[in-house]
């Protein structure tokens, strides 16, 4: 079953307290979550809220699911399946 994942971090702060938001699109449904995540940088927020993403459509079942993101540095390690600099 395919889905369209829609996610999103941020922080009040470099780093500060953040929170994460998932939008899940499947089989005409629609699933939203907002998680507080702590203190952390925003490009912290935004990998893990890809990686919570991945978590959910894992524990659904998805078969085929499609990312959505407006931040770029994890759109380009998702495509490239590699970082620049690791933690």
């Amino acid at each position: 079953m395919p889905a369209e994942i829609y996610v999103d971090g941020a922080s009040a702060g470099n780093p500060g307290p953040s929170g994460i938001g998932i939008f899940i699109k499947h089989d005409g449904k629609t699933e939203s979550f907002s998680i507080p995540i702590g203190d952390h940088s925003n490009q912290e927020a935004e990998f893990l809220a890809l990686i919570e993403g991945m978590k959910l459509c894992a524990a659904r079942g998805f078969e085929s699911v499609s990312f959505r993101t407006d931040s770029d540095i994890v759109e380009r390690a998702a495509e490239l399946e590699a970082v620049k600099n690791k933690a």
